[in-house]
């Protein structure tokens, strides 16, 4: 049962191109109607989400709240598995992002009523939690966990545009704009693969996505057979094409039927490797872009207790 005196609300004021801090008091005033007396902290700045949490769990509390986007959620996600206490802990999710994607697998969270209404009254289900090894910005070798989805390739430099947007395009319109400027800009990044020790051999990627979700980008469904309690990845690999050959794939990508093309591989294991052999491979890690590869991914087995997950994607 819901316990508002363990609670925590971590909201990122930027989220929704600012909308949650412009809002703050009416949200806020919102979220306690519907879920009690529950403490409310506002993020100050990027990584803060991290920070907020492992502080709230050392002081006693047990469940985190997320207000905001896929970036922000994860960044709480990483604090909860860093606190050593991950399974004592329960994450809720109210969605207030750009694209919302990780939120797409938990019915009725669409809306801040209703999702609180999920975490009220919705138990919370055991998921796997991925780990990714990568490069930051600076060259550094630097790890983080994950919630939804990884890729390497095109999709970090998408990340980069939408980041830098003035657009306020919903998040599907946004995503595809910006998948065709990077387009543009885009140099194919060779790579090798490993899974499970496998070798799956040298290729010239779009993107390589490592899954632990279904969706990413505003709505593409990356990976239409992940489940989030499986003790597996589903791996995408997706090789580079032109434009006349590429746009069945781009299209696919919002119906999961890009799977389809023999332009695109599939695998599923619980350790990825991956090597970087020319140009670069841009990071996404849940929808921010903290660096490059190469990478290593691992999934941590039902490591985390989010609440109102889908029994469809268990």
């Amino acid at each position: 049962m819901f316990d508002p005196t363990k609670a925590l609300v971590i909201a990122n004021p930027m989220a929704r191109h600012g909308f949650v801090g412009e809002n703050w008091p009416e949200l806020s005033a919102q979220i306690r109607e519907a879920l009690g007396d529950v403490d409310l902290q506002l993020t100050e700045s990027r990584g803060d989400g991290l920070r907020v949490g492992k502080e709230a769990i050392a002081r006693g509390v047990r469940t985190i709240i997320s207000l905001g986007g896929d970036g922000t959620h994860s960044e709480v996600v990483d604090g909860i598995m860093q606190s050593g206490v991950n399974e004592e802990v329960t994450l809720g999710i109210l969605h207030a992002g750009t694209g919302g994607d990780f939120r797409r697998m938990i019915p009725g969270a669409e809306e801040l009523e209703s999702a609180c209404a999920v975490i009220r009254d919705k138990p919370a289900v055991p998921i796997d939690v991925g780990w990714v090894q990568y490069v930051d910005d600076e060259g550094h070798s630097d790890s983080r966990f994950f919630l939804n989805i990884c890729s390497m390739g095109m999709g970090g430099l998408v990340d980069r545009i939408v980041a830098t947007s003035a657009s306020k395009s919903g998040g599907k319109a946004k995503y595809f704009k910006a998948v065709l400027r990077a387009q543009m800009k885009y140099k194919p990044a060779r790579i090798r693969l490993r899974v499970d020790g496998q070798d799956e051999g040298e290729h010239d990627i779009s993107n390589l996505c490592v899954c632990n979700g279904r969706w990413a980008g505003g709505s593409m469904m990356f990976a239409p057979e992940a489940r989030l309690a499986d003790g597996l990845f589903d791996v995408i690999l997706m090789r580079t094409a032109s434009t006349l050959r590429g746009l069945p794939i781009m299209a696919g990508l919002y119906k999961g039927t890009h799977v389809r093309s023999p332009l695109v591989s599939t695998y599923r294991g619980k350790h990825v490797e991956v090597e970087t052999l020319a140009n670069t491979a841009w990071m996404d890690i849940d929808g921010e872009a903290p660096g490059v590869g190469p990478a290593e991914f691992r999934v941590h087995e039902r490591a985390l207790r989010v609440i109102g997950i889908g029994p469809e994607f268990v």
